[in-house]
């Protein structure tokens, strides 16, 4: 009895003692050294420092751990002391006793920090993790919460992509109050030191290996009540708590970071166990804030900002800032006043001095915590206010043409933070000078205005020639051009001010590439340019004088050489040619290329852009007739009109235009009818100076509209009734819904799978879908349908669609050899669809006495040994039945006795 009280006694101690943990969460962070130098080679180390913080019960009876463990995740463990409070508990030398954060008699709570450093072997994805025996007793969502395990982790990726990662830490500590039937709110005040983007999910709380607690559920919020949070602030909503008590609550913040292809992916996370205590509270309400919309602002940029705290109970509330701009870089940002009176609302002024070391691309999440100053619990409301800090703009943009070239220049920018570095400056191009629309939210350069990404340089340059990849530039063309800084996590600033430039008039510019007449070997080509221009800043005849000199240099398609087909030199530059007619041309076989190259004295000045003429193309289709063309021009060409001759006309008419480089022409088409098309594409250049619109035909081209489309496949039912011998086979009539012009289907037939296909019937009606076989003996077979059009196109053959035979075969167990006319012969009593059978007949020594491979056979009894009726008695038989089958013949075997009678 002394020893069964000695247990009970130390059990109930026990138990007293390990009812604890309330709440906690592990992090880390990379320190230094970063690298060590092994035999010579620089080495990366993996050194990490390890935070875990509980929040434990705290009074007479209950655990306090002096130490914790923590399960590295690479297979090793190591045992943290606690680092945080006073040394009066017992703990030893260079351990302390944690930190009392609620006196409150029925809620004491202590939070024990401890750390631990360790290193890792190489990269790799680590779930570092820490594990205690018991939660706290009480807890109203976890069933028997005192025998719980409580259980924490963080997940850890280390890799050369991540570099120096910690974990996001949190401004807030995971014990909260909360009131019967008022909604509550909680925010951890995340904030990720390496500004990597977070974000957030309600879990389970787990216990033992990880696991969900047995029985856990999530906070009941009520007949239509809410309860989660924002994946994006990490503000937690439970309206509204319905009775009191304890609960606990977990979540995971993840944080994403940007990899070199541009994709976020995910680089850590930290578990998070918290607790709620929910009580009664007095008529009370939460408070509130209103902030103004997000802000983008440049670096250097003086924010002020006010904030509106509101409480409906005219209560004094005090205004916290945590994370995002109030934890960033010194100088961060203040809130003032923190604390006023509600009567109805106070103001706050958010103030922040943004620098260049503010530079991200992610927003600086600044969490504002509103709490009213009532007796607890104090109500509070969260919301956030976010603040993007951009790099400054690139200042003094220039474009000063070059030859065929523009030369972009501008100054160097005020900020490169060592923090995170400009890497780069990057060059944007539009083809023409209208205005840029700046987003003050949107730094770079949105692809949608136009302007295209043509070149970078380092960080150390400021200017970029662009030569349009080695093509030159387009005399005639207006070019405008934007400059972007970027950083090294990826952040631009916004795009320069926009500049526009273009080339000097001081070659040829060309006009016309079009096509007289379309022939093999007579076609002819009208081809038109314009002088350079003797106005200042273009061509300068004084710095070269005359004679001048233009060469037409032709080429077909658009590789080969150029030749020269014509030139004209004249004294003065105004008397020289600016238009010919090549003749003899093949306009049939490729489009017809030109350039024209300017000489001045012995100097050559330059050639025009090259260009070519607009080349048709046309492929027939069922009533149609598919159009597309291509041509090269230094020009834009943004109009084409579309021709067509009809059978029998002489004349082309305009059926259609369309700012594409394809058309199809559906009207009126008939097929086995032959059509003729030519385009007239309508184009300009930019400079508003040069003539427009320039106007282009292409070659002539004909073709005989023709269906080469096949119809679609129709689908097979079959209907079979196996003993009758009755298949019926039916599809679908194709013409009703995607093939109108169907005019029969061909029906294929095999008895096997294995075989091939056989035509077997065609179906001279589209409106015929359906073919009946009767009194057939076998059945077994596939089918398979194909339609064909009036233009001959036949489809793809349908799937195999198999019926199969249902044979029979049985034999009897008795015979009477009497001669009285019944039952006189051995056979049997049912047959259907028997190939063949190898039946075999034994006496009782095992003597064969009949054999036969007709399946309808009729054994009178005469045994083939001795010529003679058998005599009475028990006889053996064994039977191969060949059954035909849709998978090919099938053999079944058969074994009985049979008995004779006389």
């Amino acid at each position: 009895m002394k020893k069964l009280l000695f247990f009970l006694l130390l059990f109930i101690s026990v138990m007293s003692y390990a009812t604890h943990n309330r709440a906690g969460e592990i992090l880390y962070k990379r320190i230094a050294p970063f690298t060590a130098v092994i035999s010579g080679v620089t080495v990366q180390v993996y050194n990490y420092h390890f935070t875990i913080i509980t929040y434990t019960d705290h009074g007479n009876g209950v655990a306090d751990r002096c130490e914790d463990t923590l399960d590295f995740g690479d297979g090793t463990k190591g045992v943290a002391p606690r680092v945080n409070g006073g040394s009066s508990c017992g703990c030893g030398s260079g351990i302390y006793c944690g930190v009392l954060i609620s006196t409150d008699p029925s809620y004491m709570v202590n939070k024990s920090t401890y750390t631990i450093t360790h290193t890792y072997a190489g990269p790799g994805n680590y779930t570092v993790r820490s594990f205690d025996p018991n939660r706290n007793a009480g807890v109203q969502n976890i069933p028997n919460s005192v025998n719980q395990p409580f259980y924490l982790e963080s997940y850890l990726v280390i890799n050369s992509f991540t570099g120096a990662n910690s974990s996001p830490t949190f401004s807030f500590d995971p014990t909260d109050r909360a009131c019967v039937l008022k909604c509550f709110y909680h925010n951890p005040g995340a904030y990720d030191p390496d500004g990597d983007s977070l974000s957030y999910e309600i879990t389970m709380s787990r216990g033992e290996g990880g696991q969900q607690v047995p029985g856990y559920f999530y906070p009941p919020a009520g007949p239509g009540g809410v309860f989660g949070i924002d994946a994006i602030t990490g503000t937690i909503t439970w309206c509204t708590p319905q009775t009191q008590g304890e609960f606990n609550i977990a979540f995971i913040t993840k944080e994403w970071r940007k990899n070199t292809s541009g994709i976020y992916k995910i680089v850590g996370y930290v578990l998070r166990d918290m607790q709620v205590v929910v009580k009664p509270c007095p008529n009370v309400n939460s408070p509130d804030i209103i902030v103004p919309q997000d802000t983008c602002v440049e670096a250097g940029t003086l924010i002020n900002k006010v904030f509106t705290v509101k409480d409906i109970d005219n209560e004094t509330v005090t205004i916290i800032g945590y994370g995002g701009a109030f934890g960033a870089t010194a100088p961060s940002a203040v809130l003032s006043p923190n604390t006023g009176s509600t009567s109805p609302t106070y103001t706050t002024s958010f103030s922040w001095q943004t620098t260049c070391a503010h530079i991200r691309q992610q927003p600086y999440i600044c969490i504002l915590k509103a709490e009213d100053q009532t007796a607890p619990p104090k109500l509070v409301y969260f919301t956030n206010y976010n603040v993007r800090v951009v790099p400054p703009t690139v200042k003094n943009v220039s474009a000063t043409p070059i030859g065929s070239t523009i030369k972009v220049n501008w100054s160097f920018s005020t900020c490169s933070p060592t923090n995170n570095p400009l890497v780069a400056y990057k060059v944007y191009r539009k083809n023409d000078c209208s205005p840029f629309i700046y987003d003050p939210c949107s730094p770079g350069v949105n692809p949608a205005s136009g302007y295209l990404y043509i070149g970078q340089t380092l960080p150390t340059v400021n200017s970029y020639i662009d030569n349009n990849g080695g093509n030159g530039l387009v005399v005639g063309q207006d070019y405008s051009y934007l400059v972007v800084a970027v950083y090294n996590d990826g952040s631009k600033s916004y795009a320069s001010s926009q500049v526009c430039a273009r080339l000097k008039r001081d070659v040829p510019v060309m006009l016309n590439v079009d096509i007289l007449s379309t022939s093999v070997s007579t076609g002819s080509v009208f081809v038109r340019w314009s002088r350079p221009l003797k106005t200042s800043g273009n061509f300068d005849t004084l710095v070269f004088p005359g004679p001048y000199q233009f060469n037409l240099k032709y080429r077909a398609g658009s590789g080969g050489i150029f030749t020269t087909v014509f030139n004209s030199t004249k004294t003065f530059l105004y008397q020289l040619d600016t238009s010919f007619i090549h003749t003899s041309v093949n306009t049939i076989a490729t489009n017809e290329e030109y350039l024209v190259e300017f000489i001045a004295g012995t100097v050559t000045i330059g050639s025009s852009q090259k260009a070519t003429s607009v080349f048709l193309d046309a492929s027939p289709g069922d009533r149609k007739v598919n159009l597309s063309w291509t041509s090269i021009t230094p020009w834009n060409n943004y109009k084409y009109t579309v021709f067509r001759k009809d059978p029998g006309s002489s004349s082309f008419l305009a059926i259609a235009t369309t700012s594409l480089t394809r058309y199809t022409d559906t009207t009126k088409v008939v097929n086995r009818a032959t059509y003729c098309y030519k385009i007239l594409s309508e184009g300009k250049y930019s400079d508003t100076t040069i003539f427009k619109p320039l106007l282009n035909n292409s070659q002539e081209v004909c073709v005989t509209a023709l269906d080469l489309t096949p119809p679609c496949t129709p689908s097979i039912v079959i209907t079979a009734d196996c003993p009758a011998g009755f298949v019926n086979v039916q599809w679908n009539n194709v013409t009703k819904s995607c093939s109108d012009d169907v005019v029969k289907y061909l029906l294929y037939k095999k008895e096997t799978i294995d075989e091939e296909y056989a035509l077997i019937a065609t179906i001279n009606t589209a409106s015929n879908t359906s073919y009946t076989f009767d009194g057939l003996d076998l059945i077994n077979s596939c089918f398979a349908i194909q339609a064909v059009d009036s233009s001959g196109n036949t489809s793809v053959i349908s799937r195999d669609y198999c019926v199969d035979n249902c044979p029979e075969f049985e034999l009897p167990n008795i015979v009477t050899l009497n001669g009285d006319g019944i039952n006189d012969f051995f056979k049997a009593i049912k047959v259907r669809q028997i190939k063949q059978i190898d039946l075999y007949i034994y006496d009782r020594w095992g003597n064969l006495v009949y054999k036969t491979t007709d399946p309808y056979f009729k054994w009178n009894g005469v045994s083939i040994i001795s010529g003679k009726t058998v005599s009475e008695g028990t006889f053996f038989y064994i039977c191969d039945v060949y059954e035909p089958r849709v998978e090919g013949v099938r053999k079944r075997n058969l074994k009985g006795y049979m008995q004779v009678i006389k």
